[in-house]
C-alpha cells in the first residue's frame, strides 16, 4: 500500500541520502549533499511558505522516496515554458534502488495524482511533469500513468532540456 506524508525536518537523511544515490545522481546531482544544507535549500517547503510542497512516499509502512507538487502558474519561467498555467506539476524519485522497475513507480504517480493532487487541486484541468530528456524511466512510467508527452523545454535551473508530459485530471478522479 503506497501512502504519503509531509516532509519534516527529520526526513532530510533520508532525502539527500536518496537524491545522491547512484540511479538518481543523473537526475539530482546539484541538489544538497548534508541534511544540514537540505534543511537550508527546502527551508520554505519544510515551514510551509512555499508554493512548493514535499512529501514522502511511504510503501507498506517504509519511506522510500519523495515526491512534491506545486501550481505551474507559481514559478514564472516554468509557467511561460510549461504553456499551462492551470496546470498542477509534480516531480517524484523512489529512493531505494532495489524498488526501481517493479512497478512501483507507476503506482505511486497513479495513487498520488488520484488521492492528493485530484484533492487538494480540484480546479486543476490537468497535471504535468517534466523530466530530463534521457530520463527514459522516468517517461516510460509516466506514460503507464497516462501523460503524453508534449513540449521540450529548457528552464533556467537546468542543463538539459526536459519534456512536458502531461494528463488530464480526469483520469486519475475517484469514482
Amino acid at each position: 500500500m503506497i501512502a504519503f506524508r509531509r516532509l519534516v525536518d527529520a526526513d532530510m537523511p533520508a532525502l539527500v541520502g536518496w537524491m545522491a544515490a547512484e540511479h538518481a545522481q543523473p537526475w539530482f546531482g546539484d541538489e544538497p549533499r548534508t541534511p544540514e544544507l537540505a534543511r537550508e535549500h527546502y527551508a520554505k517547503e519544510l515551514d510551509g511558505t512555499s508554493a512548493t510542497r514535499m512529501w514522502i512516499v511511504v510503501l507498506d509502512g517504509v519511506d522510500i522516496g519523495y515526491i512534491q507538487d506545486y501550481p505551474v502558474i507559481a514559478y514564472d519561467d516554468y509557467a511561460v515554458r510549461v504553456q499551462d498555467p492551470k496546470a498542477v506539476a509534480f516531480d517524484y524519485l523512489i529512493g531505494l534502488p532495489e524498488l526501481i522497475d517493479r512497478g512501483i513507480g507507476t503506482q505511486m504517480i497513479t495513487t498520488f495524482c488520484a488521492e492528493v493532487l485530484c484533492r487538494d487541486y480540484p480546479d486543476a484541468p490537468r497535471f504535468v511533469a517534466s523530466p530530463d530528456v534521457r530520463n527514459m524511466r522516468s517517461i516510460r512510467v509516466l506514460e503507464k500513468c497516462g501523460f503524453t508527452q508534449g513540449l521540450w523545454i529548457q528552464p533556467e535551473s537546468v542543463t538539459h532540456p526536459e519534456v512536458v508530459c502531461t494528463a488530464p485530471r480526469s483520469a486519475f478522479e475517484l469514482v
